[in-house]
Formats: C-alpha cells, structure tokens, sequence
C-alpha cells in the first residue's frame, strides 16, 4: 500500500493511503497521549492500530480520522505544536 505523506514533523506523520485512509501516526506512547490530548477538541481519532517491532522500539500508532475531517485545519494545528516538547516527550522512554 502506497502513502503520500502530508505533513510531518520528528516522530509525527499526517499520510493518507492510495485507498484515501487518513492516518497520523506518531511514535510512542507518551507523545501520542500528548498529540491526542492536543487535538482533542477539534478531532477524534475513528480508530487507533499500534505495531512495535521489538521491546526495543518505540510504539508507533496509527491514527485513523473520519474521511470528513478538515486536512488544512488538522495541518495548522499540528504545525503549532512545540517540537521541543515533542522531542522532550519521545526520549523519555527512547
């Protein structure tokens, strides 16, 4: 399955998949319960898979969103995100 990649940032990534899917994906736990506390007033994720590789790596979740949901706005906030926090957050178990 092919993706085209939206928008992204260090261990966050908004693609959608050659069947139109809308996923953000993030990796690890911490940072995705950051970014979904951040979005949660203007977005609720439809469902969420997760895949680890091993013990060793970080959690990466796939966050499905609604087809109808605004990609400009999703984007835009995404972009106010503090990287430094973002980053912060990923090495604390990484």
């Amino acid at each position: 399955m092919e993706t085209n990649t939206l928008f992204e940032i260090p261990h966050i990534r908004l693609t959608q998949s050659d069947s139109g899917l809308y996923c953000l994906e993030v990796e690890d736990t911490d940072l995705n319960d950051y970014v979904e506390d951040f979005l949660w007033d203007e977005f609720e994720y439809q469902s969420t898979s997760v895949s680890r590789h091993d013990k060793k790596t970080p959690a990466i979740y796939c966050n499905y969103l609604d087809a109808n949901f605004s990609k400009e706005r999703l984007i835009e906030l995404l972009n106010q995100l503090d990287l430094q926090e973002v980053t912060r957050i990923y090495k604390l178990n990484n």
